[in-house]
C-alpha cells in the first residue's frame, strides 16, 4: 500500500516537472565531467572502458551511479542508488543522490535498458548542462536521443562522440 502510494506521487511529480521543463541555454565549454546512470552493475567496467576509449577523459572525471533493487543483504556504497533512497513527492533521502543530483556535470549519459520511474527521476533532476540517453525510455528527458533497438552502449557512445564534435564539446 505504502510503496503504490509513494509510486503514485513520485509519478505525480514527474509529470508536473517534465511538463515545466523549458528549454535552457546550454554552455559552449567542453565536456569535463560526465555522469552515468546504470541499472546494471555488471556493466560499470565496460561503460567505463568504452567512455575512455571515446572520449579524452580520465576516470577521476566520469561519476556512475548504479540503480538497483533494495535489499537488506546489499551493503550501503555510494555508487548505487535504491527504491528506498527516494521519499514522497520524488524527495532524496540519502546524501549520496543528493550530491548526485545537485553537481554540475557537463554531460549525462543513461544508460537504462528499461524505463524505470526512479532512474528517469533522477535524470530529471540531474542539473546535467548536456543529457543523453536512448530513444525508447523517455525523449523529453534528454538534449541528444539515440535509436538503438539492442540498447548496445557502444553505439550510443559513437553516436555521443559524433555529435558532441559537431557541437565542439570534445
Amino acid at each position: 500500500m505504502i510503496s503504490k502510494l509513494k509510486s503514485k506521487s513520485i509519478q505525480k511529480e514527474y509529470d508536473k516537472l517534465i511538463a515545466k521543463q523549458s528549454l535552457k541555454k546550454h554552455k559552449t565549454t567542453k565536456v569535463k565531467k560526465i555522469a552515468i546512470l546504470l541499472d546494471n552493475e555488471a556493466l560499470v567496467n565496460v561503460v567505463l572502458a568504452n567512455l575512455a576509449n571515446n572520449f579524452p577523459l580520465k576516470k577521476e572525471d566520469i561519476t556512475v551511479l548504479v540503480y538497483r533493487e533494495y535489499s537488506k543483504k546489499d551493503e550501503l556504497s555510494p555508487q548505487f542508488f535504491t527504491n528506498k533512497d527516494l521519499g514522497f513527492n520524488a524527495s532524496l533521502k540519502s546524501d549520496n543522490l543528493k550530491n548526485f543530483v545537485k553537481n554540475e556535470y557537463d554531460l549525462f549519459i543513461n544508460y537504462t535498458k528499461t524505463s524505470n520511474l526512479l532512474t528517469n527521476m533522477v535524470t530529471l533532476l540531474s542539473q546535467a548542462d548536456f543529457k543523453a540517453g536512448f530513444a525508447e525510455i523517455d525523449d523529453r528527458l534528454y538534449d541528444i536521443v539515440v535509436s538503438d533497438v539492442n540498447f548496445n552502449e557502444a553505439v550510443l557512445n559513437q553516436e555521443l562522440k559524433k555529435y558532441l564534435t559537431i557541437l565542439n564539446k570534445i
